[in-house]
């Protein structure tokens, strides 16, 4: 169950969080994960490119990541966005949510085909799946590579789950030498945990409010 605060953010009850900042949820969706990850040269000259998301809440990540893929690739090129979600928001709801008029296209495309949890968009450029589940569990099924990752579950104070030892190996599992990973929090358990993994990860300016979040990249066991 959600709830609705200012701007129309969706607020959730059960995590006593909101899904994305009440002051510009799409200027902070661009400078945590976009930018976090490099994007769009990360993806420059790769023929596939996969990105996976724990945590689609509204899918407003999904829709910037989308506007910038179209407009940063070219034709041959395929992306792959896979993503954890074990509370799947209502079409209604998404569509109330993300409010952009620079998205709209690309939410009338999503919107089109869900709840379906596999579709391809925009002439076979855009593949998207969402596992709807526990992200622990969704990503021991999982045999992707990923090239990416968005942590964007709910805050590790509020949301444990998203964040735990288990989730961590399974992302180093999947991850290429070099695969990067961008998040909103800066915590300590989060860091530690990752660079145990794997990861090198590096604290950042946070966006808005936070003062720090962070990013990193995947060197190898």
């Amino acid at each position: 169950m959600i709830d609705w605060k200012e701007n129309n953010v969706p607020y959730s009850a059960e995590f006593n969080d909101i899904y994305f900042s009440v002051e510009d949820g799409l200027a902070e969706s661009k400078a945590v994960f976009l930018d976090g990850i490099n994007a769009p040269d990360v993806w420059t000259g790769k023929k596939e490119f996969t990105i996976f998301e724990l945590g689609f809440g509204t899918g407003l990540n999904f829709f910037n990541c989308l506007k910038l893929w179209l407009s940063h690739s070219d034709e041959e090129q395929t992306l792959h966005y896979m993503a954890t979600e074990l509370h799947p928001l209502t079409g209604e709801e998404i569509e109330k949510a993300v409010q952009w008029p620079e998205l709209s296209e690309y939410l009338k495309a999503f919107l089109v085909n869900y709840p379906s949890p596999e579709m391809t968009l925009f002439d076979g450029r855009v593949k998207f799946k969402l596992l709807k589940g526990d992200s622990g569990s969704e990503l021991s099924k999982t045999n992707a590579i990923v090239d990416a990752w968005f942590l964007d579950g709910f805050a590790p104070s509020k949301n444990a789950d998203m964040w735990s030892d288990k989730i961590f190996k399974e992302m180093a599992r999947l991850s290429n030498q070099g695969s990067k990973v961008a998040t909103f929090t800066a915590a300590g358990f989060v860091r530690r945990g990752l660079n145990d993994v794997g990861f090198t990860m590096s604290k950042r300016p946070g966006y808005g409010r936070k003062r720090e979040m962070l990013n990193g990249v995947y060197q190898g066991a």
